[in-house]
């Protein structure tokens, strides 16, 4: 087979594995999916799509043992697996693409957990996971398509890309991903590839995930006023996302991987699981919270609120649990842009604060990101907005970069 292959001309061997990933990774997404909704339904005994909702009505007590026993679960899984295999990250498989292979079955395994613990409420975001098993995939199908080791780390790219894509049916904002990023090289070949391979696994894995924006927000629309909102929470919220994005950091740095995870991270959980008994807005990655506040829903204390949802990501991610910090940074974004909107109108200032959550949204993933491009994409397909909010969106991106830029010179 492999020679047969081979013998195919370079061009029609890299248009096939290209295909091939979109489809994969596709299907990859809709893997992803329903193992959520399957752990949604064993811990909480239902499905809805109303998360908040659900979490409520299975109880405080309910809440809190699913916490505690997915901690003590992680912690052993994690610690086992660890002591038999690297884990490698996608930045990883992309330095040693052609030279070493990550361990499929561990891989696997590793991704599947992330999700998991998703599902039974961790504070994490699960887009982890499909983006390495997007970026395991490419890497598999580029050997076996015998590609040059160029064409074997742009397709890696791909997959992390296209992964995301299918989970979150955002290929444009997906493909932006890959540019900024994960470095990857501006040609036209590149964009050909990228944009092929997110497009075919969001279509891919569309009818089962859905095409539906995945927060509820009505149109929003900006006036000359939303240029002085988008000043004012690029100036204000930037400094709070380079702190979450110290913070996340460190916890991928120091993250435990010896025997203390056995005890770290079950502690780490049931902290989670004692403020979800009573809180249940500070369960899973960040899409209860946000939806609440785009749906005006009252929250008391929101500052503080904001605080423990950034430490509680924190404090899993440091002791020993794996997951993103997208979808969390999404949630803090939004809290942060609407908080400062809320803020302006004590001194007379009243603007409108569906736009200034969506422009919170956007300082936070473009600084926890470092990809200012990929965070306008993702805030717009997040929430189903019109492309036209793009300029006051362009505008605090655009400052919020410069702060970021400034601050990294005085480090």
């Amino acid at each position: 087979m492999k020679a047969r292959l081979r013998s195919l001309p370079y061009g029609l061997r890299l248009l096939l594995a290209t295909l091939s990933l979109g489809i994969g990774t596709g299907l990859v997404g809709i893997a992803c999916h329903y193992l959520l909704e399957s752990v949604h339904w064993l811990a909480f005994g239902q499905t809805s799509s109303d998360l908040l909702q659900q979490f409520q009505e299975a109880g405080g007590l309910r809440r809190f043992l699913v916490l505690c026993v997915t901690g003590v679960l992680a912690a052993g899984f994690w610690y086992v697996l660890q002591r038999r295999n690297e884990i490698l990250s996608i930045r990883q498989q992309i330095i040693l693409a052609g030279d070493r292979e990550p361990a499929l079955l561990a891989h696997l395994f590793h991704a599947g957990m992330q999700v998991a613990i998703v599902g039974a409420g961790a504070s994490v975001g699960k887009e982890g996971a499909p983006r390495e098993v997007g970026a395991l995939l490419a890497g598999r199908l580029s050997k076996g398509f015998s590609l040059t080791l160029k064409e074997r780390k742009v397709l890696v790219a791909c997959g992390a890309g296209a992964g995301l894509a299918a989970v979150y049916q955002v290929p444009f904002a997906s493909s932006l991903f890959v540019f900024e990023t994960l470095g990857l090289t501006y040609s036209w070949q590149n964009f050909l590839l990228v944009l092929a391979s997110t497009y075919l696994a969001t279509w891919v894995a569309q009818p089962i995930v859905g095409q539906d924006a995945i927060y509820h927000l009505s149109a929003v629309s900006w006036s000359s006023s939303s240029f002085l909102q988008a000043i004012l929470i690029a100036s204000l919220v930037t400094p709070l996302a380079l702190g979450f994005r110290f913070l996340a950091k460190q916890a991928n740095r120091k993250r435990r991987k010896d025997e203390t995870i056995l005890w770290a991270l079950p502690l780490a959980f049931l902290v989670l699981g004692s403020l979800a008994v009573f809180f249940p807005i500070f369960m899973g990655n960040g899409q209860v919270l946000a939806q609440a506040l785009l749906s005006s829903q009252p929250i008391p204390y929101l500052p503080l609120t904001l605080a423990v949802k950034g430490l509680l990501v924190y404090l899993l991610l440091r002791n020993g649990a794996y997951g993103g910090t997208l979808t969390p940074s999404f949630a803090l974004g939004i809290g942060s842009g609407y908080l400062v909107t809320l803020l302006l109108t004590v001194v007379g200032i009243h603007l409108d604060p569906a736009l200034g959550m969506l422009l919170g949204a956007t300082v936070f993933l473009g600084t926890t990101l470092q990809a200012p491009l990929t965070a306008i994409a993702l805030s717009l397909g997040f929430t189903g907005q019109d492309w036209s909010l793009t300029i006051p969106l362009v505008l605090a991106a655009g400052l919020s970069y410069v702060i970021r830029k400034r601050w990294e010179k005085k480090q």
